[in-house]
């Protein structure tokens, strides 16, 4: 773990920034401290919130500890706190990348998130190389998919059009989540090849994706889905996503799905009769 690291690097920069604290919500160092002694999540989450503005030394030993949590809203609301402070970010925005590069998949995945949460897009291109990374867990991958979904560029569409091509489904689910997150964003084409994928989790996520873009290509994919899937959730994306294209060539597949064992299929289904063109 690097926190002990980085705090000292941050220490000085906050002194200089001055020691007289302007806490105008409330907060303090010892109400995080407390926080975080707890063990609460809400607890920790709130006080670090009401310690936006607060400029203190004695925040910043604690607050960088939980950049390396666990959990993942916890690290989001760390980050987002020394966003706040740009000139002693700048410091931890250089170890993350340096983090990205390394071995270490925890501290990958803490990176990216890091990094995910300034959406700054000149931080695409060191995302796009660790979640193109064969050598590092999927985790970390994951996590540098949704950070470049959060940056929300298009610049990030090759990597994460990549990614889906890949055989770890938490990376597939990941870099789907993210292409919808990007702006501007005009289809779906390359989520289209997920839509009959081997893993039940990625063929959800990508049903519900191409019906969300009106991804035209994924028609007769959806059909075959919504015709034989095992999972009900698929079948009845497969049904959603079907009317939201609104081909008339859908009728027959969504007519015979009507009387689909689920009930939620069936209703899906019907409603997406209705939608045609």
């Amino acid at each position: 773990m690097f926190a002990h690291t980085r705090t000292l690097l941050v220490t000085c920069a906050l002194v200089l920034a001055g020691t007289t604290a302007h806490a105008g919500t409330g907060g303090s160092a010892d109400r995080i401290r407390n926080a975080v002694a707890s063990g609460s999540q809400e607890s920790i989450l709130a006080e670090v919130e009401r310690a936006e503005y607060l400029m203190c030394p004695d925040c910043v030993g604690v607050v960088t500890d939980l950049l390396d949590d666990e959990r993942a809203d916890v690290r989001e609301v760390a980050a987002w706190w020394f966003a706040r402070r740009p000139s002693v970010a700048a410091s931890f925005i250089d170890r993350s990348m340096t983090d990205l590069t390394g071995a270490n998949t925890k501290l990958a995945r803490n990176a990216a998130d890091f990094l995910g949460v300034f959406r700054n897009a000149k931080h695409v291109a060191p995302l796009s190389a660790a979640l193109a990374r064969t050598d590092l867990g999927s985790e970390a991958r994951a996590h540098a998919a949704l950070a470049l979904g959060r940056i929300g560029t298009k610049g990030a569409d090759p990597a994460l059009a990549s990614a889906m091509s890949t055989g770890d489904a938490t990376v597939k689910v990941a870099a789907i989540q993210a292409w919808l997150a990007i702006r501007n964003q005009t289809g779906a084409a390359p989520v289209a090849a997920l839509v009959q994928d081997a893993d039940v989790a990625v063929r959800a996520e990508a049903t519900g994706a191409v019906g969300r873009m009106r991804e035209a290509s994924a028609r007769t994919a959806l059909e075959a889905v919504l015709a034989s899937d095992t999972s009900a959730v698929v079948r009845r994306n497969a049904a959603w996503a079907l009317g939201r294209i609104g081909d008339p060539a859908s009728r027959t597949a969504l007519t015979a799905a009507v009387n689909d064992p689920s009930p939620l299929v069936g209703s899906t289904a019907k409603a997406a009769l209705a939608a045609l063109r």
